[in-house]
């Protein structure tokens, strides 16, 4: 043992250094094996280890607190654990690795997908810590290992396990782990949920790790096409009013209208993956409602769905409320749109708003009737009437809009003789809400 980086001392008594090869959690079963002393079972306390254990100093650290337990008091805890009724069969049922650790961090139980994936066995990894178990390179920098160098101290993983063991509640965080390969670092991404848990007088910490890898590397790319595609859609608008001075007016407004349709359905997508993914930002702002219906009215007015059909104005309040501007128009374009579509030539779409005790209430109405087994599947994600199959996401997202971002409630009702009529109803202003 080096006492100037701290004892690494696993149950099998020997310091343990991790030799990654692998990129990918659910890889590092051939990346951690070479890496791992093979033990199958706990051994024994060793009077004599424990006596060396506690006559080194407490290393220094950068972060968490350092010190670690002795081989018997590791021992005692591992074995306790394994004594515990369905514990081992509750973790071997969860779906991602699972690690439960003491006080000091170190490992004292683990469920078959993380014996599976990093293809060694319990006794290898009982009294190492989570980032020395994965491979993290800063993990060997630290004075006492995992926790302990000055990088660890904007990790997520470690961060989890202190929050939950300090106030005994629940903790999500995300953290990046560099893993070293004969390739190159290469960062690996997760979701750490650390849950307290109790076992007689003894306290734990269960540690879910979810390789999120793959959803960081898509919102990058997203990020990325979003922005690219977005800055070309804007070129194009500015020649598009560029050429309007010059060229035939009618021919020169109708790219105009189809550059803006072309950047809002750009928006109106970015909007979507970012509802989904919990991040979309509200921006509210006051919003009149004739103002909002009547330029709803003029955008769609020339749409291609609008042809030989025509959108009027019903009856109106005319108000104020305070919501999100562009989400609304958004959530009410695409009942407009849907409307439009499901009304036969010489049809006609009917815009409204009216005043409620609850706030305020927009309606779009056309003659058509929907059948009873699409209704009954209307806002399911990916649920669409039209050929094409992927595309039902416009009634789905009035849904996540209107209801989770902008607090309203999304209804409808659809019979013979009165037509199909869709509903947004909000409240006056939207309350402050921790999305």
């Amino acid at each position: 043992m080096n006492p100037g980086r701290g004892p690494t001392i696993g149950l099998h008594g020997s310091a343990v250094r991790s030799r990654v090869k692998g990129v990918r959690l659910r890889e590092l079963s051939a990346v951690l094996s070479s890496a791992m002393t093979p033990s199958a079972t706990i051994t024994a306390p060793n009077p004599i280890a424990d006596l060396v254990a506690e006559s080194l100093p407490t290393p220094a650290t950068y972060f968490a607190p350092a010190g670690r337990g002795t081989p018997n008091e590791i021992c005692s805890k591992a074995t306790l654990l394994e004594n515990v009724p369905l514990l081992k069969q509750l973790l071997d049922a969860m779906p991602s690795m699972v690690l439960v650790a003491d006080s000091h961090r170190q490992i004292v139980a683990a469920n078959e997908m993380v014996l599976s994936l990093l293809q060694t066995t319990l006794g290898s990894l009982v009294g190492r810590r989570p980032g020395e178990a994965i491979g993290c390179m800063h993990a060997r920098q630290g004075p006492d290992g995992c926790g302990t160098s000055r990088h660890c101290a904007t990790c997520g993983a470690v961060q989890a396990i202190l929050r939950c063991w300090t106030e005994g509640c629940k903790t999500v965080r995300e953290c990046c782990i560099p893993v070293s390969t004969p390739d190159g670092v290469v960062a690996m991404d997760l979701r750490i949920t650390a849950t307290p848990l109790s076992v007689g007088e003894e306290q734990f910490v269960v540690a879910g790790i979810e390789d999120i890898s793959h959803t960081k590397r898509l919102a990058v790319l997203q990020r990325a096409f979003f922005h690219d595609v977005l800055n070309t859609a804007g070129c194009i608008r500015g020649f598009a009013q560029f050429l309007a001075d010059d060229a035939d007016p009618e021919f020169s407004q109708r790219l105009v209208e189809l550059t803006e349709q072309l950047i809002e359905s750009i928006h109106a997508q970015r909007d979507l993956v970012q509802a989904e993914a919990g991040e979309l930002k509200i921006r509210p702002a006051p919003v009149e409602s004739r103002a909002m219906l009547e330029q709803l009215r003029l955008q769609y007015a020339n749409h291609i769905v609008a042809t030989d059909r025509s959108i009027v104005l019903g009856d109106v309040w005319e108000g104020m409320l305070e919501t999100d501007p562009a989400l609304l128009k958004r959530i009410l374009g695409n009942m407009l749109k849907n409307a439009l579509e499901a009304t036969p030539c010489e049809g006609t779409v009917t815009l409204g708003c009216r005043r409620l005790p609850e706030g305020v209430e927009f309606l779009v109405h056309n003659p058509g009737v929907i059948p009873e087994e699409v209704q009954l599947q209307l806002f399911h994600r990916s649920f669409s009437t039209k050929a094409q199959s992927g595309r039902g996401v416009g009634t789905y997202s009035m849904k996540l809009l209107g209801e989770h971002y902008l607090q309203g409630k999304i209804a409808f009702t659809s019979r013979e003789p009165d037509g199909t009529t869709f509903t947004l109803t909000l409240p006056n202003q939207i309350r402050p809400k921790d999305y």
